[in-house]
């Protein structure tokens, strides 16, 4: 069907670029995710170890389901994935602002899960598709910029409008708002294209398509330390979005100002994301990466010391920081993949990430619980010891190798 759409109208990758951030400010744009944690804590009840193990489900199952749902998308195609995660995705969250036991809460989090699985790493594969059907690959970084400043903008709108709604309402009502843009999100994809993938249009049977992204990363040492670094950078998350509610809470921010506090952090992942691409080319990749570690760690070291309102502000240096890493790493990793297997490869960084947010969650919740500044200190002594090491292997590794996969066929 893809196909045939594509014959009978041709494809444009901006056309369908723009639909993707439509799609993206239209689907993301979601309420309750500057009150969860507070949903779970003051409306449901648990403790911020409990959220912590919930965080560990909600990841655990991401990870099982991440590679396979790459795999569903480079067989199935990127617009198909997309519906299909979108339509989990939403039911997850209704069944979440509905349940009133943790068995439901768990059934939550497992569709909420599986609905992000498909989507990780299909974007970017979608987007540095649209862009090579048109021989565009080199706009990928800046694209995927502005796709992950997109993201962020949704996230930082609906957690303002989500706050202030709950204010107004209730924590429970707040959080089942966000099933809305679920809905209206599969409408914009209904308007989509599958991009044309060079190669023709066979696709790799499933089980072969998983081979041959496992070939790919034993055979390229700078793609698997590259990865390695985005995955363990990556232990961050937490902080932003398990720890930073419970800190407002803490030195008690009125509910309905969350969302504005949470907004400069969403806003500085953005700017990093579009950024990104420009910064590596002034700077080079080296220098980004390094500098990105460095403006992570410092700030989560700087509030593990400092238990005061007013370092708020860490949280965005940390916040804009992150946002520069996966524009530019993705395309370091697309440069390096050929097409058939891209997505199933763009999707490991993903999978390797919600293992270290598996970790990391209930380590953070844990202690937190204890003391929240101690809950800062944990998460930077993973991200400083672990993106540290993947970066000085990342670097061995590329300085023999520096050429992109295409090159060396």
């Amino acid at each position: 069907m893809a196909y045939s759409e594509t014959a009978a109208r041709p494809f444009r990758a901006d056309r369908n670029f723009r639909l993707m951030l439509g799609f993206t400010l239209v689907a993301q744009f979601q309420p309750h995710l500057a009150i969860w944690v507070v949903y779970l804590t003051d409306y449901r009840h648990l403790t911020l170890t409990q959220v912590g193990i919930m965080e560990a489900l909600y990841w655990g199952v991401k990870l099982i389901a991440e590679v396979p749902t790459g795999a569903f998308a480079d067989r199935f195609g990127r617009r198909l994935t997309f519906i299909t995660g979108t339509v989990v995705e939403g039911a997850g969250i209704a069944i979440f602002a509905l349940a009133g036991t943790f068995p439901l809460l768990s059934l939550s989090y497992l569709l909420w899960s599986l609905g992000f699985a498909f989507r990780s790493g299909n974007d970017s594969a979608y987007i540095y598709d649209a862009l090579a059907a048109e021989d565009r690959g080199a706009e990928f970084a800046q694209r995927q910029g502005r796709f992950g400043a997109a993201v962020q903008i949704a996230f930082t709108l609906g957690g303002i409008a989500g706050a202030a709604f709950a204010a107004r309402t209730s924590l429970a009502a707040a959080t089942l708002a966000g099933v809305v843009p679920s809905m209206l999100g599969v409408g914009v994809l209904l308007l989509m294209q599958e991009p044309p993938r060079r190669g023709g249009t066979t696709h790799m049977p499933y089980l072969d398509t998983l081979r041959g992204a496992w070939r790919v990363l034993q055979t390229r040492a700078a793609l698997r330390w590259a990865i390695l670094f985005e995955v363990t950078i990556g232990a961050a998350a937490p902080a932003h979005f398990l720890l930073l509610q419970p800190f407002l809470t803490h030195h008690a921010v009125p509910l309905a100002w969350y969302g504005v506090a949470l907004a400069p952090s969403g806003f500085a992942h953005a700017a990093g994301s579009i950024l990104s691409a420009r910064l590596a080319r002034a700077f080079g990749l080296r220098r980004t990466l390094l500098a990105g570690l460095v403006a992570v760690v410092a700030p989560l070291s700087v509030l593990a010391a400092f238990d005061a309102v007013w370092m708020l502000p860490a949280f965005w240096v940390a916040q804009f920081a992150g946002g520069t890493v996966e524009p530019a790493l993705g395309g370091y990793v697309n440069d390096r993949t050929e097409s058939a297997v891209r997505a199933t490869v763009l999707s490991v960084a993903p999978l390797g990430f919600s293992l270290m947010v598996m970790f990391a969650s209930p380590l953070a919740g844990i202690t937190a619980d204890v003391h929240l500044g101690l809950g800062f200190a944990a998460l930077a002594g993973v991200v400083g010891l672990g993106a540290g090491t993947a970066f000085l292997l990342w670097r061995s590794a590329d300085a023999r190798d520096p050429a992109p996969i295409e090159a060396s066929l």
